[in-house]
């Protein structure tokens, strides 16, 4: 949503974490979490948030900016009350008890059809790769697709992504691999573990494996299904068995980010992109899940989220409606929003969340249904861009893909604000738009006339460098913004983009670069602030030499 401001919170008090906790319709039964244990019988947990410099010393070391603290039932209004009143206090509010989505349909273990490719150039080889219909393009009757396969063959990985997924029921499976995990449940947890078998084997949630492959199963590997990016995997365990409570959540998104947190060692860089597909019956987004999602922001961190199975206005279910995410909604194939999925106008966008095609916790490959395997989706296809275009800041990369979407013949916008997502047309856009600002890049001294200006020739510290400066003409790309510049970047060659360094930088349409060495260097182009930040496009465009160098001596000889 991607908003400034929220609304004053009013304080509810939730007597315990289990209460309004409802077993998933269709699923198979499942054990119920334990209540966290610090937390007693008849005891209410408080996140109790404070400003920066006004930290409790029981709060985590000063890492958080909240802490969880435990009142007798019967004190509740009472201490809640005393604890506002407390200087450096901003918020007092319930750890609100979170799930995953009540899923409509119990998953469905189908054999994979019969329909094989051998070959990555047309599709992947995976068994069940004929099912994921989100990967097809869409066609007048089934325009609730995403043409996925189209765009992963047109953008080029020019850096590995790390993407995390805030969940429960992670399985270890031979066609998804995690590069590290951790369990935040303070259910059964914190701990190392974080695979369901190692830490509950009767549990037969397997929602987070669902989830997770959907964005990274391995693909072209003969097995399972595709996964939309070849990513390095994160877990972060924030419930137990699918159920748990908010600030661990929160906790686990910090860990994504970078931030240090208690027990977990921390990453030594943030994930590019979160998925978090749970929720909870939270009327506003509370303080302490709100400062986490603003903090991965802060790193460049796209946070996507699950609208909620329940058929209500997204708007009372959180982290769907907290600022800074997108909220993502689910359609069937036909392009129809689905019955059971939350709507409203905070839906940023729509994905296929009907007979998703994915793995469960034995690895078979099955169908699902939820706005928990819509997200995954668009975190895939955010994750296709952001590995084309590494630099891409976070709002143009968030924009992109909302302004991709589809509205199909009676696609009704007063149910989902935001349109079906289009990978594809994202992608494609994406490259005219390069295509577009791409500019003159030549030799100085290719320009004959500029030779028999000695006045040029003479304001050269050292005329023998004249023949590695570069004139860059920008004049067919419009109008700036007032703190734009069309900026120049040196990338040696075969490294990744995050190692260009800035060259040069103007406001003028016309400028000079120098010490051009298209030996050692790729040289890149686009447009940014003044330190090379906040790039239109991701440092994405190589510029292309337009004409021969013209030697010195006969430029100054003529």
């Amino acid at each position: 949503m991607f908003s400034a401001m929220r609304s004053d919170r009013t304080l509810c008090l939730v007597i315990s974490l289990m209460f309004s906790m409802v077993v998933e319709a269709g699923e198979i039964p499942r054990q119920l979490a334990h209540t966290p244990a610090k937390q007693q019988k008849n005891e209410v947990a408080f996140v109790v948030s404070y400003r920066t410099d006004e930290l409790s010393a029981q709060s985590s070391g000063g890492v958080r900016r909240a802490e969880v603290v435990y009142v007798n039932t019967k004190d509740a209004d009472g201490y809640a009350a005393y604890l506002k009143q407390k200087p450096g206090v901003i918020a007092v509010e319930p750890n609100y008890p979170v799930s995953n989505p009540r899923m409509p349909k119990a998953p469905i273990v189908l054999a994979p059809s019969s329909v094989r490719s051998q070959s990555i150039s047309s599709t992947p080889n995976d068994p069940a790769f004929s099912d994921q219909w989100a990967w097809q393009a869409p066609t007048q009757e089934y325009p609730g697709v995403h043409d996925i396969l189209a765009a992963a063959k047109k953008s080029v990985q020019k850096r590995k992504l790390r993407i995390g997924v805030a969940d429960s029921g992670f399985h270890q499976i031979s066609d998804l691999e995690y590069t590290k995990g951790y369990n935040f449940s303070t259910v059964d947890g914190p701990g190392a573990d974080f695979y369901t078998s190692q830490i509950n084997p009767s549990c037969t949630d397997n929602h987070g494996t669902a989830v997770a492959g959907i964005i990274a199963a391995t693909t072209n590997n003969f097995e399972g299904v595709a996964g939309i990016v070849d990513t390095e995997l994160y877990a972060a365990r924030v419930m137990s068995c699918g159920y748990g409570a908010l600030n661990d959540v929160a906790t686990g998104i910090y860990w994504l980010a970078g931030q240090p947190t208690d027990a977990a060692p921390t990453l030594t860089k943030p994930v590019d992109i979160i998925n978090a597909s749970l929720g909870s019956s939270a009327s506003e987004c509370p303080t302490y899940l709100q400062e986490a999602i603003d903090f991965a922001v802060s790193k460049g961190i796209l946070v996507v989220v699950a609208a909620g199975n329940d058929g209500i206005d997204v708007s009372g279910y959180s982290p769907a409606n907290c600022n800074n995410v997108i909220t993502v909604g689910s359609v069937d194939r036909r392009g129809k929003p689905s019955d059971f999925s939350n709507r409203g106008t905070g839906i940023d966008i729509a994905a296929l969340g009907e007979l998703v095609r994915t793995l469960n916790g034995e690895g078979e490959a099955s169908l699902w249904f939820g706005t928990s395997f819509a997200a995954p989706s668009i975190t895939g296809i955010a994750g296709l861009l952001k590995q084309y275009a590494p630099a891409l800041p976070l709002e143009r990369l968030a924009l992109r893909v909302k302004e991709a979407s589809r509205y199909p013949q009676d696609y009704d916008t007063n149910v989902f604000a935001g349109g079906i997502a289009d990978a594809n047309r994202m992608i494609t856009k994406f490259d005219e738009d390069l295509s577009d600002i791409r500019p003159s890049f030549k030799p100085a001294l290719a320009d004959t006339a500029r030779c028999h200006r000695n006045a040029y020739l003479n304001t050269s510290v050292d005329p023998s460098q004249l023949e590695t400066l570069y004139e860059i003409d920008s004049s067919n790309l419009g109008t700036l913004a007032t703190d734009e510049h069309y900026t120049v970047f040196a990338l040696p060659k075969n490294q990744p983009t995050s190692e260009a360094t800035i060259i040069a930088a103007s406001q003028e349409s016309k400028f000079l670069a120098p010490n051009i060495d298209l030996t050692e260097n790729e040289y890149l182009f686009d447009i940014c602030k003044r330190d090379g930040t906040g790039c239109r496009y991701g440092r994405t465009l190589s510029l292309l030499v337009s004409e021969q160098v013209v030697g010195v001596r006969s430029c100054s000889g003529g």
